[in-house]
């Protein structure tokens, strides 16, 4: 997700970065309560028909997914932030706390989009400055990063 703010009065721009989330924390945990449920059921019911081997294998297979599952949300909820003003190039990346900032001269600085050399790999986009290059948008798929581009472009252009 491409989301783009503008302040008119401070001449500033700020592009938030988001990859596309198919799910939030409660539904995940729905999900993940059902899938116990029913793992526990089965296990149980075959605990009374003698198999209590069944149960430890159970209930690792709900961990597993548990965790499988926690791994995804945490990858999902990671976002970057891009400010552009007339003197500086701010990038800030992280998910829910801000982890790692870069802050260039946006004169200095330039925004490159490296192509694939095949069709099946994705393009990325990375910010260059002081011999730095910084890449920005990787978990947007092809159309966002399209998108991404022609807006720092456009954003560049406006603030010349």
């Amino acid at each position: 997700m491409v989301k783009i703010e503008t302040n008119s009065k401070e001449n500033t721009h700020r592009i938030l970065l988001r990859p596309n989330q198919s799910t939030d924390w409660k539904s995940s945990l729905i999900f993940i309560l059902i899938i116990a449920f029913t793992c526990l059921t089965i296990g149980i019911g075959f605990a009374f028909a003698g198999a209590t081997m069944i149960l430890p294998f159970a209930g690792l297979e709900v961990l597993f997914v548990g965790i499988c599952v926690y791994l995804v949300m945490k990858k999902t909820y990671k976002q970057e932030v891009i400010t552009l003003t007339k003197e500086t190039l701010k990038i800030e990346k992280g998910g829910g706390n801000i982890d790692q900032v870069w802050e260039y001269f946006r004169m200095w600085s330039y925004v490159s989009v490296e192509r694939p050399d095949h069709p099946w790999y994705p393009a990325h986009i990375i910010v260059t400055s002081k011999g730095e290059r910084v890449p920005i948008g990787d978990f947007l798929n092809e159309d966002e990063k399209e998108d991404l581009v022609t807006n720092l472009e456009r954003i560049i252009q406006e603030l010349k």
